[in-house]
Parts: structure tokens; C-alpha cells; sequence
């Protein structure tokens, strides 16, 4: 999984500079990206399908900074091959989901896409 990670987190730093793992940071400074890889299916052969969620932040009413923000994710990660090594991925778009809490000011919105991962051996 550290393998997977990196080249995630290389696809994402190519698009945004500020990417975290699963949670960031409370010093973190808006807009920023943090992903999660939600589960990895492995069928001993060298195919993984894995389901990744990238998560957009932003502290401003106006969305539209991040929406931009998410279509770069998604113009930079949506069908892209990536090889890195023995290692090849593909992530295809699943949804896109606004994300709302009444007690914040922060908006939220959650891309999932499902990933192909093959390796050779």
C-alpha cells in the first residue's frame, strides 16, 4: 500500500501542492486535497481494484475556486494510465458528491473513483 500511495499522492502534488493522507492537518491552509484509499480487492494474480476518495477543501463561500480545484483532480486522474516501475493504474471516474454540514463554513466535495492496478512480475 506505501507504493500505492506514492503514486497517488504524486498524481495529486502534480495538480495541488497541498495533499494529505486521510486527514490534514489543523494548521493546513485552504484549498486542499486529501484522499483515502477506502479498500483494495486483490485477486493473488497481480489485478487489484481499488476505491479511492479525493476529498476538496475550502473555507470560502464562493465554491468556485473549488470546484476548479476538483475538475483539475478529475481532468488529472479520470482514465490517466499511470506506470510506475512494475506497477500500471487507471482510475475511472464513480461520483461526485457535494458534501454539507450545517455547523461549518467549510465546503466540502468527495470524487470516488474506482481504480485498476496491475502488476507485473
Amino acid at each position: 500500500m506505501i507504493d500505492l500511495r506514492k503514486i497517488i499522492q504524486g498524481q495529486l502534488k502534480s495538480i495541488h501542492p497541498r495533499v494529505y493522507f486521510q486527514m490534514a492537518p489543523e494548521t493546513a491552509t485552504f484549498p486542499y486535497l486529501v484522499y483515502d484509499i477506502v479498500s483494495i480487492n486483490d485477486d493473488g494474480e497481480g489485478f487489484q481494484q481499488i476505491t479511492l476518495d479525493v476529498d476538496g477543501w475550502d473555507d470560502e463561500n464562493d465554491t468556485t475556486a473549488l470546484e476548479t480545484l476538483m475538475e483539475s483532480v478529475n481532468a488529472g486522474m479520470n482514465k490517466k494510465i499511470t506506470v510506475e516501475g512494475n506497477t500500471t493504474i487507471v482510475f475511472y471516474l464513480e461520483s461526485k458528491i457535494p458534501i454539507f454540514d450545517d455547523e461549518t463554513a467549510l465546503k466540502r466535495r468527495k470524487y470516488t473513483y474506482q481504480g485498476r492496478l496491475f502488476e507485473r512480475g
